[in-house]
């Protein structure tokens, strides 16, 4: 991943005088369902350009719903892609997204749970760890409005998603008093697969929504 991040950040140098020249180059903020991140844009044509970006999630998220105190944790994203201008700011794009891990949850339980047909007390399971586990680099499709390579300062919006393949969820448990860990597991892990079964194929998707605004050069 990171040979394929220095190759794409090498030939956006080499060719970024003439394409800033021609077609326009572009750098933007972003935030959205991939976090916090950057990116920039290069005009190969007037209606294509490529794009690579990276993002993070400079906190994690903490929500307390039905007895649970949860934590989010996000992976820094990274993309490469290329977008077509279909007329004025309207495009479509794809390419590939990078992970540097799994996103994760970790609960903190206040009451009694049902975990793979057993009851446990928060103090048994001390804190549950949930992991949705996929390929590192997976494809996505957006559509989008806003010109990132258009001369000036605007604002810029992608919908799209990022296909996942069939991800896996895994439970984990650590700092309870539980003694037989062998059956803790066991139950843990049919508490998984029916939360796979519940979301079924939901979960071979990761929504993108990112607002952003952008600085273009050099284009029309």
């Amino acid at each position: 991943m990171r040979k394929g991040i220095l190759a794409l950040s090498t030939a956006l140098i080499l060719v970024l005088p003439s394409a800033v020249s021609a077609q326009g180059f572009g750098v933007a903020g972003r935030v959205g369902t991939q976090g916090v991140g950057g990116e920039v844009a290069l005009g190969l044509t007037s209606a294509f350009v490529i794009r690579g970006g990276a993002s993070t999630s400079p906190y994690e998220p903490n929500v307390t719903m039905n007895d649970v105190n949860v934590t989010l944790k996000l992976p820094q994203w990274y993309s490469v892609g290329a977008d077509l201008y279909l007329g004025g700011a309207f495009r479509i794009g794809g390419g590939m997204l990078f992970k540097s891990e799994d996103p994760s949850i970790e609960g903190v339980f206040t009451a009694n749970q049902d975990i793979g047909g057993r009851s446990f007390t928060p103090a048994e399971l001390g804190t549950l760890t949930g992991v949705l586990a996929s390929k590192s680099q997976v494809p996505y499709v957006l559509i989008g409005f806003g010109n990132h390579t258009s001369t000036g300062i605007g604002l810029f919006l992608d919908l799209g998603v990022a296909f996942l393949g069939d991800p896996e969820i895994s439970l984990s448990s650590s700092g309870g008093s539980f003694g037989d860990q062998a059956e803790l597991i066991s139950r843990l892990n049919a508490e998984a697969a029916d939360w796979e079964d519940q979301a079924g194929s939901y979960l071979n998707y990761w929504p993108i929504l990112n607002i952003g605004l952008r600085i273009g050069v050099g284009g029309s």
